[in-house]
């Protein structure tokens, strides 16, 4: 059985740069698939290759798939569902299965595709690599954890994910498949983290699931954390450095550091084994669950950027939106990453249910107050499948697909006219500060890249 694996180009459904950070997932998938007895694995990353509809066509024709494999995030549903009837279109027979947070969290939306057999939800390996052999051999593919099959109406019964409690007993990822010089060479920005120190920089899993319920969060790993073990993870980012030639590791976990044991002693071996390395945490780490040996350890190992998802100063929101952050430590936490010599970035949500404009200017405030050299600060979007989504779905006019970056429904106590001015008032006041521009610039380790995305996406807008 020949299987495609494609992640579509998501240039065509978001107006803005667009992220090619190597697929890490389909990887994971590829990796599971191989080590499943299935030598026909191929891969298409049609953001990197910035591949248009007829050149995805033709790159699906040429490998005359007998399973294709789609993954996208809600935002990029329309362009899913394109690379879906791509497949159908280009490859006689072939059969369409749709995975990642998309499906996870919209499975009924997913199986509406016409061109969709299949979706998985959450974490795929397992449901994906039953769903091939049962395929190949014409068995019945009823009953797959995770895996829904698209009814004559496009509904399903539901099929509970099943959980991998050992996720060191997953296959790695498939590093091999993709060619990464183009993901090394491109201008087109690849990393999660916006300033990273090397252009060769690679993405790395060291745990999946998280166990606080924070409103607004997909689901897509459960509410368990599940961690690989130190030597696992040290293995696979020595493979990285030493046979792929990464310079920057972006550790793209949910919650890192949920086990500060485990947290010291990755560091710890990385030093031991004498790796060196640029480590950044681009995915945001919860600042009240550090301290400060975690820290200096984390320098220590090579750490240059750290960001904090901080959401909110209210403590009124923080239990609201179930994080319950303690702002204090917090606090005390970025001052103290900071005086280390690490770039600090915090993330904050503006526009939570029944937000005052007292708190939405608090929450600028803190981030000012703060030695952050990076602040972001994006519009509350609940996507379907989360506790906010089901708070808000009356006031929602976007069906989940809003943008972090764009106005479009407002759930605050602030007057539709005024928050947006609110909002951008909190970006221009952190931003537009001497100082605190001298100290942004100080912190862009890789000044060229940058300018290469930004000249890139002024020349090519959507298309860099």
């Amino acid at each position: 059985m020949k299987i495609l694996l494609i992640q579509p180009n998501t240039r065509y459904c978001f107006n803005g740069q667009v992220n090619a950070l190597v697929p890490v997932g389909l990887l994971y998938l590829a990796g599971a698939l191989r080590r499943a007895g299935f030598t026909e694995v191929g891969l298409v990353d049609a953001r990197v290759e910035r591949l248009n509809r007829k050149e995805l066509a033709a790159r699906i024709k040429a490998f005359a798939p007998d399973l294709a494999g789609v993954t996208g995030m809600s935002l990029d549903s329309s362009e899913v569902f394109m690379a879906a009837r791509l497949a159908k279109e280009n490859a006689p027979g072939c059969r369409v299965v749709l995975g990642g947070p998309f499906p996870t969290s919209s499975p009924a939306e997913a199986l509406a595709c016409p061109h969709t057999d299949f979706a998985v939800i959450g974490e795929g390996e397992r449901a994906l690599c039953e769903l091939a052999a049962a395929l190949a051999s014409g068995a019945d593919t009823s009953g797959i954890a995770g895996c829904l099959a698209r009814g004559p109406a496009g509904s399903a019964a539901p099929v509970p994910a099943a959980i991998i409690e050992d996720i060191g007993s997953i296959a790695r990822p498939a590093w091999d498949l993709p060619l990464l010089d183009k993901y090394f060479t491109t201008w087109t920005r690849h990393a999660m983290n916006p300033f990273p120190r090397s252009e060769r920089t690679l993405p790395l899993v060291t745990s999946r699931g998280c166990p606080y319920n924070c409103v607004y969060c997909h689901n897509i790993f459960g509410k368990k954390a599940r961690l690989r073990a130190p030597e696992d993870v040290l293995d696979e980012l020595e493979l990285l450095v030493r046979k792929y030639g990464a310079e920057e590791i972006e550790i793209i976990d949910d919650i890192f550091n949920i086990d500060l044991d485990r947290a010291k002693r990755i560091c710890d071996g990385i030093v031991e084994r004498g790796l060196k390395i640029n480590l950044c945490f681009p995915n945001g780490l919860r600042a009240d669950r550090m301290d400060e040996e975690l820290v200096r350890k984390m320098k220590a190992a090579g750490t240059n950027l750290v960001f904090y998802a901080v959401e909110s100063a209210s403590p009124r929101l923080q239990r609201l939106i179930k994080k319950n952050l303690d702002l204090d430590k917090t606090a005390a936490m970025v001052r103290f990453t900071a005086a280390q010599g690490i770039t600090v970035g915090g993330f904050f949500m503006l526009g939570f249910p029944g937000e005052t404009a007292r708190e939405l200017l608090a929450t600028a405030g803190y981030a000012r107050k703060l030695p952050f050299h990076f602040a972001s600060f994006f519009y509350v979007s609940p996507r379907p499948g989360t506790e906010l989504f089901d708070l808000t779905a009356k006031r929602i006019t976007t069906g989940g697909k809003a943008n972090y970056f764009k106005f479009s429904d407002n759930f605050s106590a602030v007057p539709a006219w005024l928050f947006p001015l609110l909002a951008d008032w909190a970006d221009y006041s952190f931003y537009l500060r001497p100082l605190q521009l001298v100290r942004m610039f100080r912190a862009i380790p890789n000044k060229l890249y940058v300018l290469k995305v930004l000249l890139r996406y002024k020349l090519l807008g959507g298309w860099s």
